[in-house]
């Protein structure tokens, strides 16, 4: 089952549209969809996080292990396209802009689902901590609150959203801007909770 609805984000540059979608799955439905080692293989070659936070590879646990005790999940896919911020010049800050609208709102709102329902999957590694314990080799400072991407645990994030939204993901590329850029996260639970109690909660809580 999945529900998909727009949402003005209101900026300094004017109101933003985005799409936001959510699918519910169980999460053992991903089991076909995850390659620890390839994708920990991949952070170790191009993310500067790889060995330096306690939310990415190799410390990060594999998706079948961290989600095992949860019977739902609830996917949230979110796109902004490129054509509303014309305004900016440069396409590595137009990307940039873009990402904070979404990673900002998907964050903040799955956050606070966490606290009443379970636990969250972030849209990249955690951002409690700046610099995260890790870098000056000490344990992490809150182990009850720190979160993990998909990415991070294994998941092919591209099948994933080919899987569930029937969408593609695009990537920014220098002096290529693709059409759209988008984020992926989720909620984990085992709460008697409804897709639809989560996009009503979303427009309830996310105002502009």
């Amino acid at each position: 089952m999945n529900t998909t609805f727009e949402k003005d984000a209101v900026t300094q540059g004017g109101a933003k549209r985005y799409i936001a979608e959510i699918v519910e799955i169980a999460p053992r439905l991903l089991e076909d969809y995850i390659n620890k080692e390839h994708f920990d293989g991949l952070c170790k070659q191009g993310c500067p996080n790889f060995g330096k936070k306690w939310s990415c590879p190799p410390f990060a646990p594999g998706y079948m292990d961290y989600t095992m005790n949860w019977e739902k999940l609830f996917v949230l896919y979110m796109q902004i396209s490129f054509d509303q911020f014309d305004y900016i010049k440069s396409d590595h800050l137009k990307v940039k802009a873009a990402n904070v609208i979404l990673k900002s709102r998907a964050d903040k709102f799955l956050r606070e689902m966490a606290v009443q329902y379970g636990n969250y999957l972030s849209t990249g590694s955690c951002r409690l901590c700046k610099p995260c314990k890790c870098k000056i080799g000490t344990p992490c400072a809150h182990p009850d609150m720190m979160t993990y991407s998909f990415e991070a645990l294994g998941v092919d994030v591209s099948r994933l959203v080919e899987k569930c939204f029937s969408r593609t993901l695009l990537w920014y590329k220098p002096h290529n801007l693709p059409e759209y850029t988008s984020i992926v996260s989720g909620l984990l639970t085992n709460g008697e909770i409804t897709i639809m109690d989560i996009k009503s909660a979303y427009l309830r809580y996310i105002t502009n």
